[in-house]
């Protein structure tokens, strides 16, 4: 740290100008505890001579004695902080050197605003509030830049720009944000991946004219979701133990309650969305071989089955369903494009 004149004298008292030293070969010859107080020598070729365990020292710093030890003043141009620690208390206080701390400590007012710890080990420098929680480390002019919070290594960036989140998770705070791949070559509307989430869904019969009198689901019955930006991909199995149809639904057979409501184009592949049926049985009429999910913001699929006889597609309707124990029994699976 740059003391001016001033302060330094305040610190040290009169202040008398001996002339220059060479912290390499000790010249002139000084020693540890030894010399009168308010002298003061301008370093001119830095160096690791030892005054009161002070061996960092670098050309333009004073070496001045206080009566009783040498003491380092920072002067040089580009800075010398190995082995200083700096709490700064307050913006208005004055700051004062603590000579019996091993860091030389320069403290004073109230209040912690930051602590600078450098030199805890031959590469390491610490940027943070105390020692035990360093928040920046920057190791070696070689090594990678270390993110830290209580000594634990959280982001590390590496000499050849590769970002790792060494612990914890990257969290988008901002709906909406997410990893921006723009620099890549493409014609796509969008290259900003926003979006990843697995859940639960409940899959639920009913008729597009509305919903029978009752329905009783196997336990078994539920659905899984994978949503990566807007594509999500569902799967789910129901099984019927009870149902009443006799509400006289003529609608078609839907099954309800996908996870997020479908694209809000309405026509074209970019509003509907084919699915697998992958098991069907226990069925009163028809089995279903085929559903889909159309556009337009809707959040169910429809059912449908192809006749034998010509082979065209037809809607399940509402008398195809079982109505007893262990009826209906439908696995499903597919993707589609969410809103």
């Amino acid at each position: 740290m740059l003391k001016t004149v001033s302060s330094v004298a305040n610190a040290l008292g009169a202040l008398n100008y001996k002339g220059t030293w060479n912290a390499t070969s000790n010249t002139p010859t000084l020693a540890s505890g030894v010399g009168t107080q308010g002298d003061y020598y301008v370093v001119s070729v830095a160096g690791t001579t030892d005054l009161n365990g002070i061996t960092n020292w670098g050309v333009g710093d004073w070496a001045a004695f206080n009566g009783s030890v040498w003491q380092r003043v920072e002067g040089g141009a580009d800075g010398n902080f190995v082995n200083l620690d700096v709490t700064g208390q307050s913006t208005t206080a004055a700051l004062t050197v603590n000579t019996t701390d091993a860091n030389h400590k320069i403290s004073g007012g109230a209040g912690d605003i930051y602590t600078l710890y450098a030199g805890r080990s031959a590469t390491d420098y610490y940027i943070g509030r105390d020692a035990s929680g360093a928040i920046l480390a920057v190791t070696g002019t070689a090594a990678p830049l270390l993110l830290k919070t209580n000594n634990t290594t959280r982001l590390n960036i590496s000499t050849g720009g590769d970002v790792a989140v060494s612990t914890g998770n990257l969290v988008m705070s901002t709906s909406g944000s997410g990893i921006d791949f723009s620099a890549t070559a493409g014609t796509g509307t969008s290259e900003l991946f926003d979006d990843y989430e697995e859940g639960d869904w409940t899959p639920t019969l009913q008729a597009t004219d509305g919903a029978f009198n009752s329905v009783t689901y196997d336990t078994l019955t539920g659905g899984k979701y994978t949503k990566i930006g807007n594509v999500v991909h569902i799967q789910c199995y129901m099984r019927t133990d009870a149902l009443d149809n006799t509400v006289g639904r003529s609608g078609d057979v839907v099954i309800e309650g996908l996870p997020f409501a479908s694209v809000t184009a309405s026509t074209g592949i970019n509003g509907h969305s084919a699915f697998s049926v992958g098991i069907t049985s226990a069925f009163a009429g028809e089995n279903p071989s085929m559903s889909f999910v159309g556009g337009g913001g809707q959040t169910g699929m429809q059912l449908m089955y192809q006749t034998a006889a010509d082979g065209n597609t037809s809607n399940l309707k509402p008398s195809d369903l079982g109505t007893g124990i262990n009826s209906n029994i439908l696995l499903v699976s597919g993707t589609y494009t969410s809103a």
